[in-house]
C-alpha cells in the first residue's frame, strides 16, 4: 500500500486533529464577514428558495468544489516512488482544506437559519454538534431534545447556549472526542488515496460524499433545534 502504512497512523491522526481544531477556531472567529456575504449572495441569487433549499444548494455547490480538489490532490499518486511521498503531503493538505470548507458550510447553514455569527462559542458548538451528529456522538431525539455524551439538553438550552455559558462547557467536553473521531476517520482515507488512478476516484468520492453527509447532518441539526 505504499508510504502511508509505513507512517505511524497515529501521527497522521494527530496532525489532522490539530488541523481540525485549528480550522474550527479560525473559521468561527475570522470568516464571519465572508460567510455573511456568501449567504447574502445565495439569498439574492435564489429568492425562490426557503432556508432548507438555500442550505441544500450550498451543500451541492461545495460538494462539487471539494470533489475537484480531491481529484487534483490525488494525481501525484500516479507516479511511483517520489509521487507517493508527494501524495501524502497533498492528501493531508486536501483533507485540511476539506475540513475548513465543511466548517464554513456549517456556519453558512447556521447563518441561513438565523444564528448570529458573532456568538463564537455558540457557533463553535453548532460545528461540533453537527460533526457529532455525523459521527454518531450526538443524538437528535423525537421529543426535541439532544443527547450529548450521555447528557440530555432541550432545544432552548442549545439555542441559547452561547448566552448562558453552556456552549463553552459543552465545547470543552465534546471537542476532543469529536475532533479525534473525525481525524481518525479521515486519516484512514489516506490509505486508499495512494492507489494509482483509483486514488483519484477515492479522493474525489470521499470529499463529495463526506461533504454531503456533513451538510445533511447540519440541516437535520438546525431543523431540529429551530422547530
Amino acid at each position: 500500500m505504499g508510504g502511508v502504512p509505513r507512517l505511524a497512523i497515529n501521527a497522521v491522526v494527530d496532525r489532522l486533529a490539530v488541523a481540525t481544531e485549528r480550522a474550527v477556531g479560525v473559521v468561527v472567529i475570522q470568516r464571519a464577514d465572508a460567510i455573511r456575504a456568501r449567504v447574502a449572495r445565495l439569498r439574492r441569487d435564489h429568492p425562490d428558495l426557503d432556508r432548507r433549499g438555500l442550505a441544500h444548494h450550498a451543500v451541492v455547490t461545495l460538494g462539487r468544489l471539494v470533489a475537484g480538489s480531491g481529484a487534483v490532490s490525488a494525481i501525484p499518486a500516479m507516479l511511483p516512488g517520489p509521487g507517493t511521498a508527494v501524495e501524502v503531503g497533498a492528501a493531508i493538505s486536501d483533507i485540511s482544506f476539506l475540513t475548513t470548507s465543511q466548517v464554513e458550510l456549517i456556519l453558512v447553514i447556521a447563518s441561513i437559519y438565523g444564528h448570529p455569527l458573532d456568538d463564537h462559542e455558540g457557533r463553535r458548538l453548532d460545528v461540533l454538534l453537527t460533526f457529532g451528529v455525523d459521527a454518531g456522538l450526538v443524538t437528535l431525539r423525537h421529543d426535541g431534545t439532544l443527547t450529548i455524551r450521555g447528557a440530555r439538553y432541550s432545544r432552548e438550552e442549545i439555542r441559547t447556549a452561547g448566552a448562558t455559558g453552556l456552549a463553552e462547557r459543552i465545547n470543552r467536553r465534546l471537542a476532543t472526542q469529536v475532533v479525534a473521531r473525525l481525524a481518525r476517520r479521515r486519516a484512514h482515507v489516506l490509505l486508499g488515496r495512494e492507489l494509482p488512478l483509483l486514488g483519484i476516484g477515492v479522493a474525489a468520492g470521499y470529499n463529495h460524499r463526506s461533504t454531503h453527509k456533513t451538510g445533511a447532518a447540519a440541516i437535520r441539526y438546525f431543523e431540529h433545534i429551530d422547530r
